[in-house]
């Protein structure tokens, strides 16, 4: 297959050109307001415009779109929903309005599982849409763009949820977490027992690569996650592991330690780390037979061996 990919200087984008191209498909990259050339579609900085570009990569079968908007927690720019939205919902829509029009196949559209809300019970696809932040919001608004787009057209999408993703070279509250796992010292977070679902990059890369090759994919939306959900003790316990240390976790109450946290601007952080948030990925094991390589904790336990 040929395959146009944005993002793919992102976490996960490096990770799934790398298992495409192994696979033996013919990548297209599309970068925004930069040069063209061999393999690369040079497309306009803003996304939004890419109705009006003139060139578009013959032969493109599939796009797998994984380009947004996700700036660090707690800057301006995450709280910011119309930039969030200008590139999450309004790239997004001109995006698949053009893959239609140009007669591809299959679209494939990352968002992200925190449109749901965090509840004690694990969560499915049916579950009611409450995204938790500016960035879930968007992204959900580019679902509803995405599907709106490929209306009419010949071209199949499917939209998958991953739940945070990890892996060598990831960014964001397990990168954190990773290099406070390193630090020899005791950590306070004994005490965060609250469950939460991860995924491993290499498991969302072969959930995508499913998404862009199966039939069964068409006109679905699949939640992703790796099993079993942990706790932050018991993600710290796994990253330890992996360096060959024991956990060495002080129990602390979560109501003195995200008091603690407020003195340092990480009071949010924290209460999302004593947020349970367990999502249930069967309707994506069922219907494409996906199914992570390895348990969570031994995949986070290879992350920080990998690193070491």
């Amino acid at each position: 297959m040929r395959i146009l990919l944005t993002g793919s200087s992102g976490f996960v984008g490096r990770h799934l050109k790398a298992a495409l191209a192994a696979d033996g498909h013919d990548i297209v990259v599309l970068r925004r307001g930069g040069p063209g050339g061999d393999g690369v579609f040079a497309a306009p900085a803003n996304l939004a415009d890419i109705e009006t570009t003139p060139d578009w990569p013959r032969g493109i079968d599939a796009v797998a779109h994984l380009a947004a908007a996700n700036p660090g927690r707690g800057t301006a720019d995450a709280a910011d929903l119309a930039a969030l939205a200008a590139v999450n919902r309004d790239g997004t829509a001109a995006l698949a309005r053009r893959a239609a029009q140009e007669g591809v196949r299959r679209m494939v559209f990352v968002s992200t599982a925190n449109v749901h809300a965090a509840f004690p019970d694990p969560v499915d696809e049916a579950s009611p849409i409450a995204p938790q932040s500016a960035y879930a919001r968007s992204k959900h608004e580019g679902e509803r763009a995405f599907w709106q787009g490929l209306s009419g057209s010949a071209t199949t999408g499917c939209v998958l949820r991953p739940v945070p993703v990890f892996g060598p070279g990831g960014r964001g509250g397990i990168a954190a977490l990773a290099k406070l796992a390193r630090m020899p010292a005791p950590l306070p977070l004994g005490g965060l027992a609250a469950p939460r679902s991860l995924v491993a990059v290499d498991d969302l890369v072969q959930a995508i690569v499913l998404a862009l090759t199966a039939e069964q994919a068409a006109g679905e939306i699949f939640l992703v996650a790796g099993d079993p959900p942990l706790s932050t003790a018991a993600i710290v316990t796994a990253l330890r592991h992996g360096l060959g240390r024991p956990p060495r976790l002080i129990q602390v109450p979560p109501a003195l330690l995200r008091k603690l946290a407020g003195l340092a601007g990480r009071e949010a952080m924290v209460a999302t780390l004593d947020t349970p948030f367990v999502v249930d990925a069967g309707h994506l094991r069922h219907t494409l037979g996906w199914a992570p390589a390895r348990p969570t904790p031994d995949a986070l336990a290879a992350m920080t061996a990998e690193a070491r």
